[in-house]
């Protein structure tokens, strides 16, 4: 069972991961977000500090720190 609190390690190595994933994702392009802080990692380092987000879709679940970490939900560039 996938637990609802889980800290994910706040990496170099776990940023490249997610520089892959979140750097294709719409919501990310979309917005802008590599323009504000934090530019990656969102699930380890907060939601960011982008003025305004629409959510255009979501990658998370198709990140492997998704399911090394048992997170739950994603669009955690947006939900703090």
């Amino acid at each position: 069972m996938k637990s609802s609190t889980v800290t994910v390690e706040d990496t170099e190595e776990n940023r490249q991961i997610c520089r892959k994933y979140c750097g294709g994702c719409p919501t990310y392009k979309y917005n802008s977000l590599e323009k504000s802080k934090p530019d990656t990692l969102f699930c380890a380092r907060g939601k960011s500090s982008a003025p305004s987000m629409k959510e255009v879709n979501c990658y998370c679940p198709a990140c492997p720190l998704f399911d090394k970490n048992n997170l739950v939900i994603g669009r955690f560039c947006h939900r703090g």
